[in-house]
């Protein structure tokens, strides 16, 4: 995971310095969205929140180059703000106590998309279907992690709390995930179903099972990542 986090980044600097010298300005235009996200990891069940995506994009074209496939491709980057996160609920069986919460994380989200648009087939021009896929960066700028633990045999148990704190005091900001999308374009409007999966760990847990004779002391693991699934509606102003 960690050398995929590190080419997805190289991935994504290096596609940004090539748009700066190679493409052409095409257009700008804003983008917004909803859908659902969940945090997954391997202690918990998860359930959805709604996610949601809001920004603005660049789109970048090759329509100087000689190639047919250049007419119908073209990349675009951007910035969004984000909302992941997700519901989970753990059953702690050594002490018969249930752990449950929201995990609800927003970001700032830099994608980079290579788009594939293929005109259709039908009478009136302009209908257009789309695909897209590309890396993107993210980083954590504010949420609210609940979490709550009860023992239902021993209420005033010292092991309960109900507490609310940072999001990213239990997780790392630092998010990096692979876009793929699929979308239909009319004109200057596009609806597209993005699906954003997450490439790296963003939080932890103590591993207790791991512990070594030369460091006693427990260590977080990485357990989770983001995962959502957005429709979005975008528009762009056409620049004339």
């Amino acid at each position: 995971m960690l050398l995929m986090k590190k080419i997805l980044i190289a991935l994504t600097l290096f596609v940004t310095m090539s748009v700066t010298a190679h493409a052409q300005f095409l257009n700008f235009g804003v983008r917004g969205g909803v859908g659902m996200a969940v945090h997954f990891d391997d202690l918990a069940d998860n359930s959805p929140i709604m996610a949601a995506n809001l920004g603005g994009f660049v789109t970048f074209g090759f329509t100087n180059s000689q190639s047919l496939l250049a007419e119908n491709f073209y990349l675009q980057t951007g910035l969004n703000l984000i909302r992941r996160g997700s519901h989970f609920q753990e059953v702690l069986e050594g002490i018969m106590s249930i752990r449950k919460g929201t995990y609800d994380a927003w970001y700032l989200q830099l994608p980079i998309l290579a788009t594939f648009r293929y005109e259709l087939p039908v009478r009136e021009p302009g209908h257009h279907a789309l695909l897209s896929v590309g890396p993107a960066v993210s980083y954590g700028i504010f949420g609210t992690l609940h979490d709550m633990k009860i023992t239902p045999r021993l209420p005033q148990s010292d092991w309960n709390y109900d507490v609310s704190i940072p999001a990213f005091n239990a997780m790392k900001p630092l998010d990096v995930s692979l876009l793929l999308g699929v979308g239909y374009e009319y004109e200057d409007l596009s609806v597209m179903l993005q699906l954003d999966y997450g490439m790296m760990a963003v939080s932890t847990s103590p591993d207790a099972l791991n512990i070594s004779q030369e460091t006693p002391q427990i260590k977080d693991v990485p357990i989770g990542s983001n995962f959502a699934l957005l429709l979005t509606l975008g528009y762009q102003f056409p620049i004339r």
